[in-house]
């Protein structure tokens, strides 16, 4: 029969756990922060691939690293600092591993292409585009509570159209991720991609689902539905509903 471990033993290590995990938790704390600001702003955060490699720094420093410092702390052991600083270690480089999964993946516009709205990220914009520089300073919003919208004037000759189409077909960089054809949005623009709003509350008659994200927006934003434009938006998880003020123009909500 096992014996029991001393109570001593048990109240150091569940101590040493707790500080193991506050001090985890301030940290991955702050990194959410800065996802929720600068490079995951809602409803990217949800939607775009921040929460699914936001959840995989949890598991690894807040849940598995305390963990570890609890089956491994014993006061005076041998090696007992050597034994926590490669849990220290493993937790740094899986952080630093996350941070940089961020930053690679973050969405850095969303572009008008093609009669639809899609979410491209840094690592695919600076794949395919061969004026990164103007393209750094078109994403320089992108650190803001807002991605820049984009449009995406794909050249006029059937033939390159094509070979950009190719491309993305063969694996790599998306039509809309191909930056040296962005262009800022302007009135021209805009008038294009007004026109192509969606009947919201035809679909919201069709759709349960989308009744009840139509009633949730309209319980936020009062006033005519006429002033609102609803276009989708392509992005890592799924479809989303963009919602637009028609006269501003901003981003003023989403539907799921």
């Amino acid at each position: 029969m096992t014996a029991a471990m001393p109570a001593g033993l048990v109240r150091d290590k569940l101590r040493a756990g707790l500080i193991h995990l506050g001090i985890s938790a301030c940290i991955v704390g702050a990194v959410g922060a800065l996802m929720l600001m600068a490079w995951y702003p809602q409803p990217w955060f949800q939607h775009d691939g921040g929460w699914t490699v936001y959840r995989l720094i949890l598991l690894v420093d807040v849940v598995l690293g305390p963990l570890l410092t609890v089956i491994a702390y014993r006061r005076n052991k041998p090696g007992l600092k050597r034994d926590l600083g490669i849990i220290a270690a493993l937790q740094l480089g899986a952080l630093a591993f996350g941070v940089t999964t961020m930053l690679q993946h973050r969405p850095v516009f969303v572009v008008f292409a093609e009669n639809n709205f899609f979410t491209v990220s840094w690592k695919e914009v600076h794949a395919a585009t061969q004026d990164t520089a103007r393209i750094d300073a078109l994403a320089s919003a992108a650190w803001s509570r807002e991605l820049p919208l984009v449009f995406l004037q794909l050249p006029a000759d059937p033939a390159r159209r094509a070979a950009l189409r190719h491309i993305q077909d063969s694996g790599g960089p998306p039509v809309p991720a191909q930056g040296d054809h962005y262009e800022a949005m302007n009135d021209a623009h805009w008038t294009a991609v007004l026109a192509l709003a969606s009947n919201i509350e035809g679909l919201a008659r069709g759709d349960p689902d989308i009744r009840a994200e139509l009633e949730r927006f309209r319980a936020g934003h009062p006033g005519p539905l006429e002033a609102f434009a609803f276009l989708p938006v392509v992005c890592r998880s799924g479809v989303l509903m963009l919602a637009f003020d028609r006269k501003t123009r901003a981003l003023i909500g989403w539907m799921e």
